[in-house]
């Protein structure tokens, strides 16, 4: 029975290495078809894959609304909202197996508790820092994600190839100028001035964001797991006068 054992053992062991090799093969493979480009649009392709290389290509996270709005004229693909609720429970899911993966999608954290903010995607390889949900986050994300989605209207005006449907891209990217709070002209694409505007509100105020991100992230390092850094505390950290900085209480492990 025991060389059995140790048999099965030992074919689990290669099945979960030869997996992780074939998801590292996968990256490699999604970095060449790195978006935006139409290459990268293929029918069929995994969510999760097609998510990833947004990320990668914004630099940032991005919730799931702005992703699935960007999906239809990028790529041509409708995503409905529910669909990235079943993407954070199978990575999760992943994470829990013996299938390791060279990088997860998980979410944004809360600065003081930890806790996921879903709608908000990230990347495990990014620095905790890069994926803390500060005070003034939420105003910054979106302003780096609507810069994002202009970027991306511009690349495609000069390259049609790059969207499925660049006259769609450049008005989601107006409306995401108009609601940044510059006033946008009917027709008037003025990709450089919208950046420029944004940046400048970006810059205002990163620098205190990122302060407290990065405080937070030295904290939240400390007091989560592995595991609860990319998908959230399972629960709310308890801070009672006199208990240890990671204390939880039963409850908090049912």
């Amino acid at each position: 029975m025991m060389p059995k054992r140790a048999d099965l053992e030992r074919l689990k062991a290669q099945e979960a290495e030869l997996e992780r090799q074939l998801a590292e093969v996968r990256e490699r493979r999604a970095a060449l078809e790195m978006v935006p480009g139409r290459s990268a649009s293929k029918p069929g392709r995994p969510l999760r894959d097609v998510t990833l290389e947004m990320l990668e290509d914004a630099r940032c996270p991005l919730n799931s609304l702005l992703l699935a709005s960007v999906m239809r004229p990028l790529q041509g693909r409708n995503v409905p909202a529910t669909r990235f609720g079943t993407l954070s429970n199978d990575e999760a899911s992943s994470y829990d197996s013996s299938r390791a993966r060279p990088v997860y999608l998980c979410h944004g954290l809360t600065f003081d508790q930890g806790q996921a903010v879903k709608r908000f995607w990230a990347r495990s390889d990014w620095p905790l820092a890069e994926r803390v949900i500060g005070p003034m986050s939420g105003r910054i994300l979106f302003l780096k994600g609507a810069a994002w989605v202009i970027r991306l209207a511009h690349l495609a005006s000069t390259d049609p190839q790059r969207a499925d449907n660049p006259e769609t891209l450049n008005y989601l990217a107006a409306d995401q100028a108009r609601d940044a709070g510059i006033p946008v002209k009917r027709g008037d694409f003025a990709y450089a001035a919208w950046l420029e505007f944004i940046n400048d509100a970006i810059g205002r105020h990163e620098v205190e964001d990122r302060t407290v991100r990065e405080k937070a992230a030295e904290e939240l390092e400390a007091r989560l797991s592995d595991r609860e850094q990319l998908f959230g505390a399972r629960a709310g950290l308890v801070s009672l006068p006199g208990s240890p900085a990671g204390w939880r209480s039963a409850a908090d492990e049912r």
